[in-house]
């Protein structure tokens, strides 16, 4: 065996016992202490809580036939009907369907959110074909009703579309009221194709019904309106207060 090999072999031998002997006496052997955890990058700033603006909490929607409309639906042999629970009224010359309005929610610019009505329309032709839009929707920020037609959740369609102007709406005392127009979507007139299997006695475009809407605003347990303070008509800003607006009394809560 080479001479420096046999001298490491007493030194091996030594250490080897060494540990032996550490280990047999229970003393703790010395570890690395543990990496530091990398550093993470701070979250960035959490985005503004969504405005989660008005609920509604009830109201009534009268949707009148207006007078062209009137006049071709008389011309097709069609008149107006309602589906439960909203009712037939106004007079013989023009009819209305008012319905209720069952809730919903929107923002005080009135560009998103929806109200839900009870019932809808029943379109009856004098040889017994109907178009039935009832469970009807107002999609404030598409601008479209759309309603299940004849009876079929898998036929829900756009039926009618309408604009908002703001100086047709008028906010206080606990309520908005807004008057609107409806006219018929492309959609409504081939809703109504299937349902004469002939052309539909309205057109695309149409001038449908003349609304006219109030719905009641929810208000939380503290009495005031939920919220921000809403807009009046025509976009004006309400002054900044550090309360919460109440619309049943027209003022500012502290």
């Amino acid at each position: 065996m080479p001479a420096d090999r046999c001298r490491l072999l007493p030194i091996a031998s030594a250490g080897a016992l060494a540990l032996a002997a550490a280990l047999s006496a229970g003393t703790p052997l010395a570890t690395a202490a543990p990496a530091a955890p990398s550093a993470t990058h701070e979250a960035g700033p959490r985005p503004a809580p969504r405005d989660p603006g008005l609920r509604v909490a009830g109201g009534t929607a009268d949707f009148c036939l207006a007078p062209g409309a009137t006049r071709a639906l008389a011309k097709a042999a069609v008149r107006l009907a309602a589906v439960a629970p909203a009712k037939l009224t106004g007079t013989a010359e023009r009819r209305c369907v008012t319905a209720p309005i069952s809730g919903g929610s929107f923002d005080t610019r009135f560009t998103s959110g929806h109200l839900a009505f009870g019932g809808g329309f029943d379109f009856v032709r004098k040889d017994g074909r109907h178009l039935k839009v009832d469970a009807l929707r107002g999609d404030l920020a598409h601008r479209h009703v759309t309603g299940n037609v004849n009876g079929s959740k898998a036929h829900r369609t756009d039926f009618l579309a309408f604009r908002i102007d703001p100086r047709r709406v008028k906010m206080g005392g606990g309520q908005v009221r807004a008057q609107l127009a409806f006219t018929l979507t492309e959609r409504g007139a081939g809703a109504f194709r299937d349902a004469f299997r002939t052309r539909s006695p309205l057109a695309a475009g149409q001038r449908v019904f003349d609304g006219v809407g109030t719905a009641r605003l929810a208000q939380n347990p503290s009495g005031a309106q939920s919220g921000p303070a809403p807009q009046a008509a025509g976009g004006t800003k309400r002054p900044a207060t550090s309360g919460a607006f109440d619309p049943v009394n027209d003022v500012t809560v502290s």
